[in-house]
């Protein structure tokens, strides 16, 4: 999602930064997966979070769920 007001580079620093660490959490919650239902579970986590890191960072496509500050 496109912001309908510009952010500034702090807040988009912010946002790539945790976007960064939501996907190191998923790297490791597919490492940790035991069972195939984990994994199936972890890989789609971590698929989302991929998606989301390199949207915005190849983009700038803010996610939803920053826009809302």
């Amino acid at each position: 999602m496109e912001p309908d007001r510009p952010l500034d580079v702090f807040r988009l620093r912010e946002i790539e930064q945790q976007l960064a660490a939501k996907l190191q959490v998923a790297r490791e919650q597919v490492r940790a997966a035991r069972t195939d239902e984990q994994r199936q579970t972890a890989r789609e986590t971590f698929e989302r979070a991929l998606r989301c890191w390199t949207d915005f960072v190849a983009k700038r496509i803010v996610p939803e769920e920053f826009l809302r500050d």
